[in-house]
């Protein structure tokens, strides 16, 4: 009996000092913000930079830019194939170097069709690449403190989102846009000299086995796949007309909007990821499912500039639970030789989620004169995904999962 116990307890002891901040995981979680920051420091300054140099409309220049998601759409379900049958850094690597390069692409195509397809382009090389980055980092973590983890990388992007834009419509006012493609490419430079630097261990090889729709889509997380349909449905407006609604409303200070989010987003993805480890995953994503619905209510009946930023913070506080309790399901869900589809389908939800909610959300817009509307869309939207989420995904997740 005292044998027994004094394993148990070595057990426990083992996995408490199971390293999270190894040198793998540190390094691809640098290379991804180094990603996403030049991603993210292009988007304000795009539209300005496309009207300005080829003398169009905002509408061509709209059309143009959404190809970027519409070419990460595209590649996802083929993103998670290749993550999970080809050499993980190798592809890291190459699709990182093709996104590298069509930055320069901005400063050289003269006509407005090349420069869509290159947006295209750009989304494809960005798709396979933050599909490739999330499956190397889980796949350097220990399973005891995966959601952990999850959460701590997904921070990198999160700063990413706090900084990119500030920094980047700061260099465009003051030194023009060309400094901005520059800083975006030496960023970029500096991640691939991380990613080269890597230590992945080589996929073994093993028989091919029969093409099947799983190797594509994780059909075992549908559920999680729907849900996240939802909440990016509701959080694409935000992330295009949430200064026009505040301009509508009277507010300014629309920048501090997104700045909260992000607030919101780090400190929960930091204090929470342990939680889930213990074992409350569903538990805080239910809490995070209910809380999103509570800020879309305060945002659309929103009437004072302190409601506003509220809704904001507990925006981002449950999204801090959403996210990474989202791509954990997905990922206990899968096989390790899965990962890959896994976080393919993980992303592939929200793509679509964040793509229809824009869409929807402008042609609403249009139609009744204002952007109030959209939001009760929006609320609906998690409404009914709160309910989804209670009936179906949890039960539908404690029955299947195969880690966790």
């Amino acid at each position: 009996m005292s044998d027994c116990i004094q394993n148990n307890v070595t057990d426990v002891s083992t996995q408490s000092r199971e390293k999270l901040w190894n040198r793998s995981f540190v390094t691809i979680a640098i290379a991804n913000f180094l990603l996403f920051f030049s991603f993210y420091q292009l988007l304000p300054i795009l539209p300005l930079y496309i009207i300005e140099k080829f003398q169009t409309d905002s509408a061509t220049a709209g059309i143009v830019i959404s190809m970027y998601t519409v070419g990460a759409l595209a590649c996802r379900p083929f993103a998670g194939f290749l993550v999970d049958t080809l050499n993980r850094k190798p592809l890291y690597f190459w699709c990182f170097f093709a996104f590298t390069l069509c930055f320069i692409g901005y400063k050289t195509l003269g006509l407005i069709p090349l420069l869509a397809v290159l947006r295209f382009a750009h989304g494809l090389s960005f798709g396979i690449t933050s599909t490739a980055s999330n499956t190397v980092a889980i796949d350097s973590l220990p399973a005891s403190r995966r959601g952990e983890g999850i959460g701590y990388f997904g921070v990198s992007v999160n700063l990413a989102f706090a900084t990119g834009p500030m920094t980047g419509m700061f260099l465009y006012e003051a030194l023009g846009d060309t400094i901005v493609f520059v800083s975006a490419i030496t960023l970029c430079v500096i991640g691939l000299i991380l990613v080269s630097t890597l230590k992945v261990k080589p996929r073994e090889k093993k028989p091919h086995a029969p093409l099947s729709l799983d190797r594509f889509f994780l059909t075992r997380a549908i559920p999680q796949f729907v849900n996240f349909i939802f909440v990016g449905f509701a959080y694409g407006p935000v992330t295009n007309y949430i200064a026009l609604y505040a301009k509508e409303l009277g507010f300014g200070g629309s920048g501090w909007f997104y700045a909260l989010i992000a607030a919101g987003l780090i400190i929960n993805r930091v204090t929470t990821g342990r939680l889930i480890d213990r074992g409350y995953l569903t538990r805080l994503v239910g809490i995070g499912m209910t809380i999103i619905v509570f800020a879309y209510v305060l945002l659309y009946f929103c009437a004072s500039i302190p409601v506003f930023f509220i809704s904001a913070f507990l925006i981002g506080t449950s999204l801090g639970l959403i996210f990474p309790g989202y791509q954990t399901m997905c990922v206990n869900l899968a096989r390790h030789d899965q990962r890959g589809t896994a976080n393919s389908t993980y992303l592939s939800g929200w793509d679509i989620g964040i793509g229809a909610g824009i869409f929807a959300g402008g042609a609403m817009a249009e139609h009744f004169g204002m952007h109030r509307p959209v939001f009760l869309a929006c609320t609906v939207a998690l409404v009914i995904a709160d309910i989804i989420y209670w009936t179906w995904t949890s039960r539908h997740y404690h029955k299947n999962k195969l880690e966790g």
